[in-house]
Formats: structure tokens, C-alpha cells, sequence
């Protein structure tokens, strides 16, 4: 049977800086849509998906915001 290495991690995970984001802007239905485009196969993928997802939920709750500030 072989053995794994479990390693307990207390705390936030260091996923090291990303790199400079990258977007592609593309038209659909008329609308332009802004995509970040992140390199499953690079260097910093999990610090570049980290912060791709970070500016995800900023806008989602940009947007929220400006829901609540309209109603």
C-alpha cells in the first residue's frame, strides 16, 4: 500500500502573486462581454484563479449594490 502525505495547513493558503491579468473582449448578442482569461498551465494558476475570482465576486457585489441602491 503506499503511503500519502497528509499536510494539516492552519491559517490562509500563500498562492503567491498573480500574475498580470489578461482579457479578451468579445461581442454576443450586441453586448460586449469582458473575459479574464487565466492559464490552467502556467506558473501562478492557483494565484491567477484567486484573483479572478476575487474581481468576480467584487463586481457581483458592485452590482448587488447598485440592485439595493435602485429599489
Amino acid at each position: 500500500m503506499a503511503t500519502q502525505l497528509i499536510e494539516l495547513v492552519d491559517g490562509p493558503l500563500d498562492t503567491g502573486k498573480p500574475s498580470k491579468p489578461k482579457f479578451r473582449t468579445v461581442r454576443k448578442d450586441g453586448q460586449i462581454v469582458k473575459l479574464r482569461i487565466v492559464d490552467a498551465d502556467g506558473p501562478n494558476f492557483s494565484a491567477d484563479l484567486t484573483a479572478s475570482f476575487q474581481a468576480n465576486i467584487r463586481r457581483a457585489r458592485k452590482e448587488n449594490r447598485e440592485i439595493e441602491n435602485d429599489s
